[in-house]
């Protein structure tokens, strides 16, 4: 720290301490207060010039305290002498400095756990997003859950769907909730309403009609002809 700063810095505090003792705000009372009081051995007209200089800022004179002042000065304040103000001063200097790298460093901390924090979300967001499974394809006689990536005859997850909708392979007797689609003359049928999985057409509930034609009269055929081969048996 240089030497002109330090003076600056302990007629301040000098004349800030004089202040809160004498509750005087003038330079008049503040002066005569130091020299009356024999706070300091400086006199009242020393002291004035000081604080001309050093708070007021009148530079119509160039002021330097000796050694000995400002050795008087620092003990005023606490201290043994004018070295061990300014070495205070400079340790006071660095802890503040310290603690505003400290500070600025954990700021600097937070805002990057806040980022990496958000990074994650965001990361994790997408991620689940991407893999997660809202789709569904038909597999031969059923649905099943996948991640959508435009597959062929993929459609939007419908759970109600995906746990409801199966193919009835070579229905024997006919239920009560039955849908079917005929196309080139092939039946399919079906244990929920909607849309075909494959040709998208929209299914029709099971009639009398074609419960007897295409379910019962082929039971009843393939029972026939199962006996006649047990015959030949």
């Amino acid at each position: 720290m240089k030497k002109e700063k330090g003076i600056k810095e302990l007629v301040e505090r000098v004349f800030e301490k004089a202040k809160k003792e004498s509750q005087k705000d003038t330079a008049y009372g503040l002066c005569k207060y130091l020299s009356e009081e024999e706070k300091v051995h400086s006199s009242e007209r020393n002291l004035t010039r000081y604080y001309n200089h050093f708070i007021d800022g009148k530079k119509e004179e160039k002021i330097k305290p000796d050694d000995a002042t400002l050795d008087e000065l620092s003990q005023y304040l606490g201290h043994t002498s004018f070295n061990a103000f300014i070495k205070d001063l400079e340790k006071k200097e660095h802890d503040i400095d310290l603690e505003g790298k400290i500070r600025v460093l954990k700021n600097y901390l937070t805002v990057a756990v806040i980022l990496l924090v958000v990074l994650s979300l965001t990361f994790l967001f997408f991620a689940s997003m991407y893999y997660r499974k809202n789709c569904m394809v038909w597999v031969e006689d059923h649905y099943e859950k996948i991640r959508c990536s435009g597959l062929e005859n993929e459609v939007k997850l419908n759970e109600e769907v995906l746990l409801k909708m199966k193919e009835i392979n070579d229905p024997l007797q006919c239920e009560r909730d039955m849908w079917y689609d005929k196309t080139d003359n092939e039946v399919t049928f079906f244990t929920y309403y909607g849309e075909h999985p494959v040709n998208g057409k929209i299914l029709r509930p099971v009639t009398e009609y074609i419960c007897e034609k295409y379910i019962l009269e082929r039971r009843d055929s393939i029972l026939a002809n199962t006996a006649s081969l047990d015959t030949i048996k």
